[in-house]
């Protein structure tokens, strides 16, 4: 059967990420970090792990969460194109919630580096997202996703701290970062970034929430604050706090896979 070039999926699987066709199932909730490598880290906080496979920048895994539910993690690469694609094939193959684990520069002294963040929303400004509007304020996460990650990270004593983060898809110049030449339209973007009134700044959490959205997947995200620009402190060694995050993530999808899923509540913690 020839491959359509409008929808070039092939015998129900994806053209990016490996899994589909003749490959199990993928589990309900999908966990998102950005580099390949992080999959494999997640082995640590899953049993009965095993990687299903990798193309490009896509690498697939599944294990069970300490309670026994079925988690997948899919890598989705740097930056929105690749994060859309990621969100979409899931999307196509069942996934119904996804779950952004990754890292991000804080911008305000309140978050110091190794801080765990759960993402309530992002500021539109990434060129992928823009294709799936989500109104003038930006998408937000689903608030059955933020209710579980308000349990499981107080239920595994792991502060939790809620922002607001700018996604742009540039980590040099779009970030503020000066480049030879550029020192001051470097410094006059760093200005723009504090004036959103953010509290960090990524690469995919915007297009992971509104990509998800338009396509009715529930979506969030949970970040460690790798650096802060407020102060111009760097993690250098960020896996404790990665694992403390992982941790948080696969709790969380763990309720949001069971059928008794914890209904949004409004409490915030900070």
């Amino acid at each position: 059967m020839a491959r359509s070039a409008q929808d070039p999926w092939h015998r129900g699987a994806p053209p990016h990420l490996p899994a589909g066709a003749a490959a199990e199932a993928l589990p309900p909730v999908c966990l998102l970090p950005g580099d390949p490598a992080r999959v494999d880290l997640t082995a640590e906080v899953l049993d009965d792990f095993r990687i299903l496979g990798q193309n490009r920048e896509f690498r697939v895994g599944v294990g069970r969460a300490p309670g026994g539910r079925r988690i997948a993690v899919c890598s989705t690469g740097i930056g929105g194109p690749s994060t859309e694609i990621a969100v979409v094939e899931l999307a196509r193959l069942g996934v119904r919630t996804v779950l952004r684990t990754g890292g991000m520069g804080a911008l305000t002294g309140r978050i110091p580096p190794g801080t765990v963040c759960a993402a309530t929303g992002a500021v539109p400004g990434s060129g992928a997202a823009s294709y799936y509007p989500a109104g003038p304020a930006g998408p937000a996460a689903h608030p059955a996703v933020l209710t579980a990650l308000r349990r499981a990270a107080r239920d595994l004593d792991v502060p939790l701290t809620e922002i607001t983060v700018a996604t742009v898809d540039s980590y040099y110049l779009g970030q503020g970062r000066p480049l030879p030449g550029h020192e001051e339209r470097a410094a006059a973007r760093m200005d723009a970034l504090r004036g959103l009134g953010v509290d960090g700044v990524e690469m995919e959490t915007e297009t992971v929430l509104a990509v998800a959205g338009a396509l009715g997947v529930r979506a969030g995200a949970v970040l460690v604050a790798h650096a802060n620009r407020a102060t111009d402190d760097w993690l250098e060694d960020y896996r404790p706090a990665q694992l403390a995050m992982l941790r948080v993530a696969v709790s969380a999808a763990e309720l949001l896979s069971n059928d008794d899923a914890p209904q949004a509540d409004s409490a915030v913690t900070s």
